[in-house]
């Protein structure tokens, strides 16, 4: 028998949260029901204990919640939509595993691996990866400013909930780290103080191995104070059983006058007789790694790039061929590149569309990409890539931070509004003798599905079976289309065509959108958008208005200097509630100069901000081949269109 223990403190809060209809606070769940979070923790869903251990200096602000609440949520809400496969390239042979290139929020695919209930990833993730390597957004609120005072990260996000969100995100990865693995975490000086203190509690002081000073030659001039050219990255073990392999540096001279006159530097051997080579103890902690110029064969025209021999260096020392390597803030892929040329298996993960085909052409090309280790700058690495898929995170996390029963008129209202769907006041239920039909799109009926009753939250979902009743329930009179607004995880099943009772077609049209756009818009009411600059390219870190899989069309024709967009059309809705005019829903243009009908390889993105008023966007080397995709500044992408 379990004892609820409330302080007075507790009682007064719980009370005040029951007096004003909110949310008893996160805090006080597992006092309330300490029997039930036990037979989780029973379950093995997560230990108590494990996470209340740990005694040493913290860091505390508004909005911290403690670790096993942030686990409970995951375990309690369950139930995650399947991870779906988007693209799946097959390749080469690599048993039954296929490494991934995940499109989507991370922390719910974190999420989806903690529970280990999904048969795409179910047994193969979690607590089997064996290094993670993340190099999330460093921008706080009011920094790190372009010129004009130009964003260049997102500045919406202050300290506190930077903090937050990396650290919820950090709990989840310590969930799905192997007893052996190890987790290196990129920042940059002005916030690595704060993150290391909440590592140092999430992961155990103990086992923090080191900190590691990346030093890089680029940068501005700085007049008032020294250059700023070094990133922190801090190294942990998940226990003190962990592998790690010395890394041995080497230093090379070269005879300038004849013997004893020596000039000594740390460089790559560049193959030359006069060099020697010598050997020195080992790697230390201060890395001088060139970053990645424009001119050099690795760049990708991805703003945040780092260098492959960094993450060499450090999946070198930190695994072995065949391990599992995790990077959930992917950006250009690097990570996923040197997986893939060192032998490892890896699964890599980002919210941007341009991160997942900079990827994805990244692993495609990889034959023709540089070989790692000190080899000439022109060596191939000519091996094919192992297969991998594109899949679509659609886990998304049904936590009531929004009473939908109280706000169920205001939840129809805001979805409707995302697919620019006017809501009707009459009752289209008595029309179409079916409930939850909510408005008409094109004259035909639209169904809200309802998140707000439990059944359906917890459940149902919708399939096969779920349409067939919808054609059962409606006796005939339903034709044509019929559509159903919903989140991506309550739906198992895509646009489907069905006979109903007179032998006629009901066209089902899912008008999907992520959940998190609900959590989002709820804590800060405004919708996110897809970056028009590259240099807001971690806006994203935050973002709601992901993807919503609307309608999105583009035309394109070949002119001198490059391509023109004659048409651009999206379904979104400007902040302001109106239709963009022109390009001004547009984010970024994906080009293919040599599309082969397959597979979209992209060669170039081009972002708003650099295409003219006129639609005319400058870029060498368009063909016959050449096609594009747009995107929108919701994430809706059109369809690959011909540059005529």
């Amino acid at each position: 028998m379990f004892n609820i223990k409330l302080s007075d403190e507790d009682l007064k809060r719980l009370f005040d949260a029951i007096n004003d209809g909110a949310d008893v606070p996160e805090d006080l769940l597992p006092k309330l029901s300490p029997g039930f979070f036990e037979k989780l923790r029973m379950a093995g869903k997560f230990d108590f204990k494990e996470l209340d251990k740990y005694k040493i200096p913290t860091i505390e602000y508004a909005g911290k919640r403690s670790e096993s609440v942030i686990l409970a949520q995951a375990a309690i809400t369950g139930g995650a939509a399947p991870l779906q496969i988007v693209r799946s390239f097959a390749n080469g042979k690599n048993g039954n595993w296929k490494n991934l290139i995940v499109q989507g929020d991370n922390l719910q695919f974190l999420k989806t691996c903690y529970l280990n209930q999904d048969p795409l990833i179910k047994d193969k993730v979690k607590g089997k990866v064996k290094l993670i390597y993340i190099d999330p957004p460093f921008a706080t609120k009011g920094e790190f400013k372009g010129s004009g005072e130009e964003k260049s990260y997102s500045d919406k996000i202050d300290t506190t909930e930077f903090c937050e969100a990396l650290r919820e995100r950090l709990i989840y990865l310590k969930g799905i780290l192997s007893d052996d693995g190890c987790i290196y975490v990129h920042l940059d000086p002005k916030m690595s103080h704060y993150i290391k203190v909440i590592a140092d509690e999430i992961y155990d002081k103990g086992n923090f191995i080191n900190e590691i000073a990346w030093h890089y030659r680029t940068g501005n001039l700085a007049s008032k104070k020294y250059q700023s050219r070094h990133d922190i990255i801090l190294f942990y073990s998940n226990s003190k059983n962990y592998n790690f392999k010395p890394q041995e540096e080497k230093l090379y001279y070269l005879c300038i006058y004849g013997p004893g006159k020596k000039i000594s530097f740390k460089g790559p051997h560049d193959g030359e007789d006069e060099y020697g080579e010598y050997k020195i103890s080992q790697v230390d902690d201060v890395w001088d790694i060139s970053a990645v110029f424009t001119l050099s064969n690795e760049h990708t025209n991805y703003p945040t790039q780092k260098p492959e021999k960094l993450l060499e260096r450090i999946l070198t020392s930190s695994t072995k061929e065949g391990d599992l390597v995790l990077d959930c803030f992917a950006g250009s892929g690097t990570t996923a590149a040197v997986a893939e040329k060192l032998g490892r298996r890896w699964i890599a993960c980002d919210f941007g569309k341009h991160a997942i085909y900079t990827t994805q052409k990244r692993i495609l090309n990889i034959s023709d990409s540089k070989k790692l280790g000190n080899v000439g700058k022109n060596t191939k690495y000519e091996q094919p890539p192992k297969p991998f898929c594109v899949i679509s995170a659609g886990a998304y996390d049904f936590s009531k931070i929004m009473d939908l029963r109280k706000n169920k008129d205001a939840y129809i209202s805001f979805v409707l509004s995302l697919f620019s769907i006017p809501q009707e006041e009459v009752d289209l239920s008595k029309k179409y003798k079916l409930m939850n039909i909510c408005a008409e799109k094109d004259n035909d009926p639209v169904e809200v599905y309802p998140v707000w009753d439990d059944k359906y939250l917890k459940d149902v979902r919708i399939d096969e079976d779920y349409l067939k009743g919808i054609i059962k329930a409606a006796r005939g009179r339903i034709k044509g289309n019929y559509y159903i607004i919903t989140p991506e995880s309550c739906t198992n099943i895509s646009d489907t065509t069905m006979k109903n009772d007179n032998n006629e077609k009901v066209n089902f049209k899912l008008l999907k959108f992520p959940y998190k756009v609900l959590e989002d818009v709820s804590r800060h009411f405004q919708i996110e958008e897809q970056p028009s600059s590259s240099k807001d390219i971690n806006n994203l870190i935050s973002s709601a208005g992901f993807y919503f899989n609307d309608e999105v069309a583009v035309k394109a024709e070949k002119c001198t200097g490059g391509f023109k967009i004659t048409k651009f059309e999206t379904k979104i809705l400007t902040k302001d509630k109106k239709k963009p005019e022109g390009l001004e829903g547009l984010a970024m243009v994906l080009i293919d100069k040599d599309y082969d009908g397959k597979v979209f390889d992209m060669d170039e993105t081009v972002y708003s901000k650099d295409i003219k008023d006129d639609g005319k966007v400058a870029v060498e080397g368009i063909t016959a081949k050449s096609h594009i995709i747009a995107v929108d500044k919701h994430g809706n992408e059109s369809k690959i269109a011909k540059i005529a």
